[in-house]
């Protein structure tokens, strides 16, 4: 039997009912008890994710959180999340008979086998999880205590070994650096995770957390690495803050949470729409995406042709900005663009 666990409330309900769909769907063959972190989650919504797991005849414990435990943990200023983003903090208390589970965001689409994860022995690792392209800055860095070769990991989809986190007191130390002051907050749980267990976790190949609006190159990984991630990707996880599958907009790999939306019977699904610049430049920022895509593919003449488009892009929508009054924006704009700020993929 495996392991899973996810949180969720009524916002993003609809997109747990995709991602277990997913889920269910691509592992038929096995036995799963999937384990619903959940703080206000209606009466409603609960009886559909039960529903699913009854139809794909999988088990499903919902597990209440006693968020008074994660008083006091930091906020960024801008766009705050709630307290959820922290639960993943909190897994080995409340999954107590559990020793090995696969923690999964609820904006993802498992398209793999989850038994060629839970096959990696994770001995003496805290979790496995995949490469990310944080920290953002040296001061991110520093926060951080990260040297120029530590590598940090996204804390979207994990394996994690919670023998490894009682027998170490992990829960503890994550907790206190949650609470701890720190200006500005950049990434809530997933920089906790990594300043506690840099050093401690196992890599997974890109393709088990793949963001379909670009591939994140490192020369830590194959070519063959980057294929896989790019044309067969075991998890899709729509982590961008352009692109949303739910957005009425343009979206990479979008089809994939749709036709998962759809076989989980979900009843009337909400699409948001967005405002028409918003939706402008969605359409910019995917075939920018696209492009980054089928970068190894291309001539490096091609290459550089297609940056220059982009660049004449950005630099004709930065006049707009400036033709719409906006003369500070714009001069801010234009002074990042000529320091170097142009577009590379």
């Amino acid at each position: 039997m495996y392991n899973i666990t996810c949180n969720t409330d009524d916002n993003y309900a609809q997109h747990c009912n995709a991602m277990l769909c997913s889920l269910f769907e691509n592992n038929k063959d096995e036995e799963i008890t999937v384990h619903v972190l959940c703080g206000n989650l209606s009466e409603t919504n609960r009886q559909l994710i039960k529903d699913l797991s009854v139809r794909y005849q999988q088990q499903i414990l919902f597990h209440a959180v006693d968020e008074s435990v994660l008083d006091g943990v930091q906020f960024r200023s801008k766009r705050p999340l709630t307290k959820a983003a922290y639960y993943r903090l909190l897994l080995s208390s409340i999954l107590r008979d559990v020793d090995k589970v696969l923690y999964l965001d609820c904006d993802m689409i498992v398209l793999g086998k989850i038994k060629e994860l839970f096959d990696i022995e994770l001995d003496n690792y805290a979790l496995a999880a995949v490469l990310d392209p944080m920290p953002y800055n040296n001061q991110h860095q520093m926060q951080l205590h990260l040297s120029t070769e530590t590598h940090t990991f996204c804390s979207g989809i994990m394996l994690v070994n919670l023998e490894y986190w009682r027998k170490n007191n992990i829960e503890s130390q994550l907790l206190e650096f949650a609470k701890r002051k720190r200006e500005p907050v950049y990434l809530h749980d997933q920089d906790v995770l990594n300043y506690v267990l840099k050093d401690h976790w196992f890599m997974l190949p890109p393709k088990w957390n793949h963001n379909p609006v670009g591939i994140q190159y490192s020369p830590l990984f194959r070519s063959y690495h980057f294929a896989d991630s790019a044309f067969c990707p075991a998890v899709i996880h729509y982590c961008s803050e352009i692109f949303k599958p739910w957005y009425k907009a343009p979206c990479p790999g979008s089809k994939y949470y749709k036709r998962y939306l759809k076989l989980s019977n979900y009843p009337a699904p909400r699409y948001v729409t967005l405002p028409v610049r918003r939706h402008l430049y969605c359409y910019y920022k995917y075939i920018h995406r696209m492009a980054m895509k089928y970068k190894p593919l291309m001539p490096r003449i091609i290459v550089l042709l297609i940056e220059d488009m982009f660049n004449l892009l950005r630099l004709i929508w930065y006049m707009c900005i400036a033709l719409s009054g906006k003369k500070e924006r714009f001069v801010r704009l234009m002074s990042n663009f000529f320091i170097g700020n142009r577009i590379n993929f």
